[in-house]
């Protein structure tokens, strides 16, 4: 029996289903959960199933169908009032990527209460505690450019599943943006394209989903504006920047929202990190405005066949791809302290 075929043996065995992805989403994790969720909703009506997510994402994707069905807050409030008998972990590997502050209770819930069956779909090739403890039931993990493409590929054709409303705009903007639209290089380009192709046919817009991902508040351009003013070349081959302590206090004494830092910091990472003076990578380094103890979260990025940042990222406890990867929850007394903690790790990446 394949993976694909355990899968759906998994949910036809099972009566509540809860599907969810990392904290801090981004749009291919939200566009997965809401893909796949849709998507056994139709086939499996008598099926309990439930899209949940701990944060909300940045952008607004209210507009794509089944969006307002997703239930944001705490994970482990959510599963404990479902009580699900499989669990779906979709663009994550790791229980802990799936709570900021409650993941020990999470897993004691999942595992020792609930003895609920666990599912991953993800396309990071990453280390996996579920998978070494043998305590995931199906493992589904490919080298794809977008875990949205791979669920595309699982429902749609390994499994012959019936399509729902909506699913052409979610499947493609998901591949969308986690290509960078189809920047970075892909070594499995041509089923990626041969998908897009079949996605606008079926009446999806890159042009239109563009738009409406592409806009910008003044909150965000305050952060890249902070952001550039604080960029650095290490003389080491990379640039990097950062979010000082005092900034973020004063954001968050504002009272103005994590997600809109968030989102400037990715504008940073993605459109100007690998793109300054003779530098191809680097990193974006800032607080994490939710964590409870102070900590800090750093996004790499990486053009193709140069450094790879996802090694780079695990000695940090996090994962990604070689062009694109990240970590969290790395502890310092200040931004001066994170910094030095990066800095570190990739100088013993690149000795390794």
């Amino acid at each position: 029996m394949t993976e694909a075929e355990k899968f759906k043996s998994l949910i036809e065995s099972s009566e509540r289903t809860l599907i969810t992805s990392h904290i801090s989403p981004d749009p291919d994790a939200v566009c997965s959960v809401m893909l796949l969720g849709q998507t056994l909703r139709k086939n499996f009506p008598n099926k309990q199933i439930q899209m949940a997510l701990e944060e909300n994402i940045p952008q607004d994707l209210s507009f794509l169908k089944g969006y307002s069905e997703i239930k944001f807050g705490p994970l482990l409030k959510t599963a404990s009032e479902l009580k699900p008998d499989l669990i779906v972990i979709v663009d994550a590997a790791d229980i802990s990527r799936l709570s900021r502050n409650q993941n020990q209770e999470l897993e004691r819930l999942i595992h020792d209460e609930l003895k609920a069956k666990i599912a991953v779909v993800d396309h990071h090739q990453a280390d996996d505690n579920f998978k070494i403890d043998g305590r995931i039931d199906v493992n589904i993990i490919e080298d794809k450019p977008a875990t949205a493409q791979q669920i595309y590929e699982l429902c749609f054709e390994q499994l012959n599943l019936a399509k729902p409303d909506g699913y052409a705009e979610t499947a493609l903007l998901g591949i969308l943006r986690d290509t960078s639209r189809f920047k970075y290089d892909n070594s499995d380009h041509k089923n990626t394209f041969r998908i897009a192709s079949e996605l606008l046919d079926a009446g999806a817009s890159i042009e239109q989903l563009e738009y409406r991902l592409s806009r910008f508040n003044k909150e965000e351009l305050m952060v890249l504006a902070h952001l550039l003013g604080n960029v650095t070349d290490s003389k080491q081959g990379y640039t990097y920047s950062f979010i000082d302590d005092q900034f973020a206090s004063d954001w968050k004494t504002a009272g103005r929202p994590d997600t809109a830092l968030k989102t400037g910091c990715d504008i940073f990472s993605n459109q100007y990190l690998r793109n300054l003076n003779s530098n191809f990578w680097g990193f974006v380094i800032y607080p994490e405005l939710l964590a409870e103890a102070i900590s800090y979260s750093v996004s790499f990025r990486a053009v193709s066949g140069g450094v790879d940042v996802a090694a780079i990222a695990a000695r940090l406890g996090g994962g990604g791809h070689k062009e694109a990867a990240g970590a969290k929850n790395i502890q310092a007394n200040d931004i001066s302290g994170a910094i030095e903690i990066i800095k570190k790790a990739i100088a013993e990446s690149l000795a390794a």
